[in-house]
């Protein structure tokens, strides 16, 4: 019998997927990918002047992380990101106050935050006034809203709140910030998640803002398929973009350990679809909305989808910090 969106009872998970794969060839994985995701990251901020989740907030943390593992990074790959990043947003510093100034909105807002935090990057007044910026926006039920919709990434309230959330936590003080996460948690706990995208962003949020996140991240385990990998929406396939994420958000939460079966099968899935170049390959479900450019990184109108599944791939194969 399945569960939820085709996960076997885990008495029926085979040993098979559960061996654990040796740490050289988690190591030889991760460092495959690295010079794809500094390349590609470097490129885009030569050719474009906006600031994305995919080509800035998800390379720094991937960046942040990587280092913290003892892995080679580029010496300038973080610095010109944060710089990239606080330079994008200091041209908007009179408008964020009023709630205006982000085309992304909350989700462009709280990825930079949250990208700035991974990265260490101490408060200053960029910082504060995308904080103003997003309790300025909060909606009245608790949420931060997406404006745009480009799934997977661009497409869930879940992912909007969760990155405010953090952006508030990490950069915010004060009895206003303390009740405005208090009505997103709200918000998170009362609302169903739909999409991978929403349970894994229900489960970061909450694990962000110290709250109980239990019951939301074993609901997101259950989505494991038979394959051992996981999928963006009921419908479809198990992709490295949704299997990355899950990992990434269940081991960083502290809900699965790196001996756990389900954890190991995941890892073993992810390591048998890296492409030869290192990358992960996703294919892209939203309709393009600029001029298609190349940005370094492999798969063509793939790209954007792709380089943010080979971060979240990434991200998942690297131990605990």
């Amino acid at each position: 019998m399945k569960i939820g969106w085709g996960l076997l009872p885990m008495a029926t998970v085979t040993c098979a997927f559960c061996v654990w794969a040796d740490e050289d060839r988690i190591r030889q994985a991760v460092q495959k990918a690295i010079p794809l995701i500094e390349k590609s990251a470097a490129t885009y901020v030569q050719k474009r002047d906006c600031f994305t989740c995919h080509h800035q907030a998800l390379p720094l943390m991937v960046f942040s992380r990587v280092k913290s593992a003892g892995f080679q990074v580029g010496d300038d790959s973080i610095s010109k990101q944060v710089h990239f990043s606080l330079e994008y947003f200091n041209d908007r510093l009179h408008r964020l106050p009023k709630g205006q100034g982000v085309p992304g909105g909350p989700y462009t807002a709280g990825y930079a935050l949250t990208g700035l935090s991974e990265a260490k990057v101490a408060g200053d007044e960029t910082t504060k006034a995308l904080v103003s910026y997003l309790l300025k926006i909060q909606n009245k039920d608790g949420s931060w809203r997406i404006r745009t919709h480009r799934p997977p990434l661009e497409d869930s309230h879940f992912t909007a709140t969760a990155l405010a959330l953090r952006g508030l936590v990490e950069f915010g003080d004060g009895e206003k910030i303390e009740d405005s996460i208090n009505s997103a948690l709200a918000w998170l706990n009362k609302t169903q998640p739909r999409s991978g995208e929403d349970h894994a962003f229900k489960v970061l949020g909450l694990h962000w803002a110290g709250a109980d996140k239990s019951s939301a991240a074993e609901a997101l385990l259950q989505l494991q398929r038979e394959d051992q990998g996981w999928a963006q929406l009921p419908g479809m396939k198990s992709d490295a973009y949704a299997t990355g994420q899950v990992l990434a958000t269940l081991r960083r939460s502290g809900f699965l350990k790196p001996s756990s079966p389900q954890y190991k099968a995941g890892i073993q899935w992810l390591l048998g679809h890296q492409q030869p170049d290192g990358s992960w390959h996703v294919k892209t479900r939203s309709k393009p909305i600029q001029k298609y450019f190349e940005s370094g990184f492999p798969h063509g109108k793939d790209q954007f989808i792709s380089i943010s599944a080979t971060c979240w791939a990434v991200m998942a194969l690297l131990p605990p910090s």
